[in-house]
């Protein structure tokens, strides 16, 4: 039976699930951190007040019930202060997607990025809002290999960069795409004389993110922990200035505003972050290294995500996101680095431990994603007032954080489910990719008495995975299924 009280046997097969499936592709997992956050503070979020128009979710918060998955009520989607403007969906999205004015980028994985009609990175113009177009297919060494979370634009410089992933980890071959001249026919910058094969050295590739100063794209690969740094001040010849282990599974990875520090998120075993020195590295000192300077973990969660700081009324604040396990968001303190303190966390109804039997008869069948964070953004990193994150089955969520110790929840969008456009969808790893049904019970935290669930996935509702982007009172957002999308706030629910 599914309770509260066996979380911790839940969590022990996770775990030996988890690992089991890392070391049969040749990944280990992280040691523990010295330092652990737990559960004292609160995670609970208000519900959002629905205002005219809204079509609300049926059950509990973040969730789409089993019932409405049946009857196809999840068919429609669910709204809340947040509308639909435009759509494209195309051959569907491949984990994440970047976004650059009116334009679109949708992520590829393998084998689609090879197999399917249009190949490639399909770039999707809203320049006419509600009819959205695909403008041209990005096709070079980096964007057939699959980006998987690599596919990364730097809004001030105007530069969208990937890396080959291949099947879960890759690296070798970056491209990079000035978007900025044309954002709906961006123009790669670092072909080889004159072709679109691109070769800058060896270096990881799962995960990736701009350095805010444009001059250094960081990638991670997991195996080993492995994080390496491209210097991008000629986007015409990036070169690995960094390449280097940690002792986590290193996976989403992001820097301060100076690039003195780096933060990295652990995909082991226990869920954490881990701070480090990149000082030498952003300095381009020779024989540069990181410093470890802090790290901390938490039970309840599994495989972070990313972390990202920003600061509030004055004060260093780190948020961190955790994409299974119904881990949520984490809001610390970073006043002190070397003790981070943790103040907040931000999940669901759907996500609390008492609703795990919900999750387990909703999720059956839907995937390893379940009703999980992945990917937030806030409206500024100064002072924010909004978050919005793609919470995987739960949809788009949107919170106001102008006090972080009190967030409420604002709006919500999830998309309707895509039942019986399996074949359409060639690049949506939802649709496609093993992931969809391997392992699904169990990183949805099933009941220990759980089967081992390894067949198609459902399709009733979306994987929206990747980080939205604020525009005045509107969100560019890609799911999986629906592919890119333009959304409205209403109801005066946003700006705050």
């Amino acid at each position: 039976m599914a309770r509260a009280t066996t979380s911790e046997g839940t969590r022990r097969r996770v775990g030996a699930a988890l690992v089991g499936l890392l070391m049969a592709v040749g990944l280990g997992t992280a040691a523990a951190s010295p330092a652990v956050a737990g559960a004292a503070v609160s995670a609970k979020v208000p519900r959002a007040h629905c205002g005219p128009g809204s079509r609300p979710e049926t059950g509990l918060q973040g969730q789409v019930p089993l019932k409405d998955r049946k009857n196809g009520r999840s068919q429609r989607g669910y709204e809340c202060n947040l509308e639909l403007v435009g759509r494209y969906q195309g051959q569907g999205n491949g984990i994440v997607a970047a976004s650059y004015g009116t334009c679109q980028y949708l992520g590829t994985v393998l084998p689609s990025a090879v197999a399917a009609k249009r190949p490639g990175v399909n770039v999707v113009d809203f320049k006419n809002p509600r009819k959205p177009r695909m403008t041209t297919s990005l096709v070079s060494p980096a964007t057939l290999g699959g980006t998987w979370e690599t596919l990364r634009v730097h809004q001030g410089r105007g530069l969208l960069a990937a890396v080959s992933v291949g099947a879960v980890v890759g690296g070798f071959f970056v491209s990079v795409y000035d978007v900025k001249t044309d954002c709906a026919h961006p123009r790669l910058l670092n072909g080889v004389k004159g072709t679109k094969l691109t070769m800058p050295g060896a270096f990881p590739g799962h995960e990736a993110a701009w350095s805010p100063d444009g001059r250094t794209y960081w990638t991670t690969g997991i195996v080993g922990g492995v994080v390496a740094a491209l210097d991008m001040t000629d986007p015409r010849k990036p070169k690995v200035v960094f390449n280097g282990l940690t002792d986590t599974m290193s996976h989403g990875v992001y820097a301060s505003p100076d690039g003195n520090r780096l933060f990295i998120a652990n995909s082991g075993i226990p869920a954490g972050i881990s701070v480090y020195d990149s000082s030498a590295i952003q300095r381009r000192k020779p024989n540069a290294r990181l410093r470890l300077i802090s790290e901390v973990s938490w039970p309840d969660g599994i495989v972070s995500q990313y972390a990202h700081p920003f600061t509030q009324r004055g004060r260093t604040y780190l948020i961190a996101v955790d994409e299974l396990g119904s881990g949520g968001v984490r809001f610390f303190d970073m006043t002190n680095e070397r003790r981070p303190k943790l103040v907040r966390k931000i999940k669901l109804e759907i996500n609390r431990p008492e609703h795990a039997n919900a999750r387990k008869a909703d999720l059956a069948k839907n995937g390893i994603f379940g009703y999980d964070s992945h990917y937030c953004s806030m409206d500024r990193t100064v002072n924010p007032t909004a978050l919005a994150c793609g919470w995987a089955q739960s949809g788009i969520r949107v919170f106001d954080i102008r006090d972080i110790r009190k967030p409420r929840e604002i709006a919500y969008f999830n998309p309707p489910g895509q039942v019986g456009k399996r074949k359409k969808l060639a690049n949506s790893a939802h649709a496609f990719v093993p992931f969809g049904g391997y392992f699904s019970d169990l990183l949805n935290t099933a009941p220990d008495d759980a089967p081992l669930y390894t067949g198609e996935t459902d399709m009733t509702a979306d994987w929206c995975m990747s980080p939205p982007r604020f525009a005045g009172n509107r969100l560019y957002v890609a799911c999986d299924d629906n592919g890119a999308l333009l959304l409205r706030f209403s109801n005066g629910a946003y700006p705050l």
